[in-house]
C-alpha cells in the first residue's frame, strides 16, 4: 500500500475484529484435536488390560449368533408370508 492510499475502516468493523475469538474443539475420543498432543501411553491399546477370548467363549458366540441368526430367518419368513400361518400360530382357547 503506498502513502496516497487510505483505508477507511468503520468503528464497528474494527470492534468487531478487535472482539473476534478463537476457540479450539476437542472432540472427545479424537486422536487430532488440535493443541494437544498425545503421547503413546495415552493412545494405547483400549482394551490391552482385557482377556483374549478363548475357546469355550468363540464356540459359545458362534453358538448364539447362529441362534439369533435362525430366529431372524423364521421371523423374515412369516412376516413376508413365505411360512404358512398354520405352521406357527398356536390356538390356545377353543373357539367352539
Amino acid at each position: 500500500m503506498s502513502s496516497s492510499d487510505v483505508s477507511y475502516v468503520s468503528s464497528s468493523e474494527s470492534e468487531a475484529a478487535e472482539t473476534e475469538v478463537e476457540y479450539d474443539l476437542e472432540v472427545e475420543g479424537s486422536s487430532n484435536s488440535s493443541g494437544h498432543e498425545t503421547s503413546d501411553d495415552e493412545t494405547g491399546d483400549a482394551y490391552a488390560n482385557e482377556p483374549i477370548a478363548d475357546e469355550e467363549w468363540l464356540a459359545q458366540y458362534e453358538e448364539e449368533r447362529k441362534t439369533e441368526e435362525e430366529l431372524e430367518k423364521k421371523l423374515q419368513n412369516r412376516l413376508s408370508g413365505a411360512e404358512d400361518i398354520k405352521e406357527w400360530l398356536v390356538c390356545i382357547v377353543s373357539c367352539c
